[in-house]
């Protein structure tokens, strides 16, 4: 099988994944946020940043080990399924050691039995078959995915089922904690594998382990310090407004370059000992993330309005402005996706965990900074001017790892960046016109908006894909898949006789 076959099989695999799983992310935030209140969403935010951080401490990265490993063999991944078990239960202990004095931090005695349940979940996330993983280093993600909408839909079934019974947060605590021991449990079924305990192989795994632990564990800290932060400075309903937010912002981008994410690692260890075809790879792979993913994030920026009126009530009015600086701060995030993967599979760790310790330099004084001169709304300004800072860093770090300039990468956005411009332009003079009689007809503004923007980003995509002379890239593959999509729809039609 091609790389590039490859890639796309498992992008549509894991896709359509992600796929069930943000319509599953969705449909619960909506039933959750109409059963509970803004306070329990902020004990919630409270366990989960607690629980996200402890469990990056020890995050190493050891699935992923087994896919940049050049021969793994049984003994790698039973390595990797014992240095595990060390993990969960180191994660467990930390937490139960923790959970007191946290309490008394956060002024909060009910967060003592919270951090003991929540970090029985986080102990059990990363717990599961290692064999899933090898899969996908074969192209199979089946397995995987399916895992993955399991482990999803155990947690928010529970979590909402245990909501309407309990009423509070307790729901979303005790249904995200036996979603994951489930979840995990029941990968050992999906592709069988006998354990058995060995270290035999921990210094190879810890090669590559050793740097990205330290890089997870600043993602971790970049991705949830502002709600550390603002859990410290304002009441806890005022930080589950900005966990909601925060949610819903996540769901359009995260959802949709995850699953390309991780299928393009394997992509790219194949082929990384090929510097000028992995450079290819790269530029088309980063421009394609970006050109499929950032709309989502910047149509639900400019439909946020009447998407919390019409999905959350109007008691949630007060995320839209960090709702739409948030789901900027994601949009900035889709342009450089694809330089994870690209450190993973060129074994330069170091220089991801480089990358993540400058962006969280850059993040602490900007949400800081905001935080104290506007709130909940400036830390969220903060976190969205870090992303952008961030971009300009992950650029450079693809300039030393594959040789592509600055300029060149951000000339390879050219399209994305000028469709959105349109899009947005388009939404905007349409909402201005917009009767004042329907203003306030939230279903029928997003009905008439998000046709406008879609057409106008895809026309625009389009039309300077052809001025350019229709080169290789991303269009050119979606117009590709789209032609065989078709031609398999047409040969399986029914014919009449």
């Amino acid at each position: 099988m091609s790389l590039r076959h490859g890639v796309l099989r498992g992008a549509v695999s894991l896709g359509s994944a992600r796929i069930a799983m943000s319509l599953l992310n969705a449909g619960s935030i909506i039933i959750l946020a109409r059963i509970l209140s803004p306070d329990d969403f902020g004990i919630v935010a409270i366990a989960m940043a607690v629980v996200s951080v402890i469990a990056a401490v020890t995050e190493a990265s050891l699935h992923q080990s087994l896919v940049q490993c050049d021969a793994p063999t049984q003994e790698h991944i039973n390595t990797v399924w014992t240095m595990s078990c060390v993990r969960a239960g180191l994660i467990f202990a930390v937490i139960a050691l923790a959970a007191w004095p946290l309490s008394l931090v956060y002024g909060d005695e009910r967060l003592v039995a919270v951090f003991l349940v929540a970090g029985l979940g986080g102990a059990f996330m990363e717990f599961y078959n290692p064999l899933l993983t090898m899969a996908t280093r074969e192209m199979r993600f089946g397995p995987f995915a399916l895992f993955q909408i399991g482990q999803k839909a155990a947690g928010l079934g529970l979590a909402i089922g245990l909501a309407f019974a309990l009423g509070n947060f307790w729901g979303i605590i005790i249904g995200n904690a036996l979603g994951a021991v489930f979840a995990s449990l029941a990968s050992y079924l999906i592709i069988p594998y006998r354990p058995a305990f060995t270290l035999s192989r921990v210094r190879e795994i810890w090669s590559f382990s050793g740097w990205m632990s330290l890089h997870q564990l600043c993602e971790t800290i970049n991705w949830r310090f502002d709600q550390l932060a603002i859990g410290f400075a304002v009441s806890k309903a005022e930080l589950g407004y900005y966990s909601v937010a925060d949610s819903v912002a996540v769901i359009p981008t995260r959802e949709l370059s995850f699953p390309l994410r991780n299928a393009l690692f394997p992509g790219l260890a194949q082929i990384s000992g090929q510097p000028a075809k992995l450079r290819k790879a790269f530029l088309e792979a980063q421009s394609g993330v970006a050109l499929v993913t950032a709309p989502a994030a910047v149509g639900l920026a400019l439909l946020a309005n009447p998407a919390v009126d019409l999905l959350l009530g109007s008691r949630w009015a007060a995320i839209v402005p960090p709702l739409q600086l948030l789901a900027i701060t994601y949009a900035f995030d889709t342009f450089v996706t694809v330089v994870r993967p690209l450190g993973m599979a060129m074994g330069a760790t170091r220089f991801l965990f480089l990358r993540q310790l400058a962006a969280l330099f850059v993040r602490i004084p900007l949400i800081l900074g905001g935080l104290a001169l506007g709130g909940l709304l400036g830390a969220a300004a903060g976190r969205a001017l870090s992303s952008l800072v961030n971009c300009l860093i992950s650029f450079m770090l693809a300039r030393q790892l594959v040789s592509v300039g600055v300029w060149e990468q951000v000339r390879a956005h050219g399209v994305t960046l000028t469709s959105l411009l349109a899009m947005s332009a388009a939404m905007i003079v349409s909402q201005a016109v917009f009767p004042s009689a329907l203003a306030d007809q939230p279903l029928l503004q997003i009905l008439v908006l998000t046709p406008v923007g879609a057409l106008t980003y895809a026309g625009t995509a389009l039309m300077l894909w052809r001025v350019a002379g229709r080169p290789a890239g991303p269009i050119r593959e979606m117009l590709n898949l789209g032609a065989r999509a078709s031609d398999f729809a047409v040969f399986w039609k029914p014919r009449r006789t």
